[in-house]
């Protein structure tokens, strides 16, 4: 979603491809159910306490950008409601925290949420694809309270070796981490 100007209360909405599926349907059961905020596009290392006048200036002359509709992309940083009295904010814990595997060996990552709660799990996606890709996107929270991503690498994934990032998010959180995975050529016919 994004305000398309600031002078009035006009929202554009942008559905994920589930949302255009079930809208596709055409049988009248499409009903938007949640939905959520993020602010993206600020940049809060603006923020400078010592300025002495007209502190947020910087932040509130940034450009909003136009909504975009993938999930896995979108709303890096949610906007969440903490309970009154909250006094630390919700972090992952992910082990090992990064890893360097042969061509074709799988990496097997857990996540569990510190400070906080991800009842509804976590997702994760990998910037590329080719070096290293999730068996599944979506990880239940476990009897352990964990979850659990299996990166497949070599010719289970894209065959390249390299480096990439594995970007794991808690749902109702909205904590995420980066894992970073290095696939090396060892093993390469």
């Amino acid at each position: 979603m994004a305000f398309l100007e600031s002078g009035s209360g006009v929202i554009d909405a942008i559905l994920t491809q589930a949302g255009r599926q079930a809208l596709a349907r055409n049988d009248g059961s499409f009903k938007i159910t949640k939905f959520s905020f993020g602010d993206d596009e600020i940049n809060y290392q603006l923020y400078d306490s010592n300025k002495s006048s007209d502190q947020d200036s910087d932040i509130l002359t940034l450009p909003v950008l136009e909504p975009i509709s993938n999930q896995n992309s979108a709303q890096l940083y949610r906007l969440i409601s903490l309970p009154r009295g909250t006094q630390r904010i919700s972090t992952l814990n992910l082990k090992p925290a990064q890893a360097t595997a042969n061509y074709g060996d799988d990496v097997v990552i857990t996540v569990a949420t510190v400070n906080g709660e991800d009842s509804q799990g976590y997702y994760a996606v990998s910037r590329d694809s080719d070096i290293g890709k999730l068996q599944e996107l979506r990880s239940p929270l476990g009897p352990d309270n964990t979850g659990r991503f299996v990166v497949m690498t070599g010719a289970n994934a894209g065959g390249q070796t390299g480096q990439t990032i594995i970007d794991i998010v808690g749902v109702n959180s909205g904590s995420r981490k980066e894992f970073q995975l290095t696939v090396s050529s060892s093993g390469v016919a």
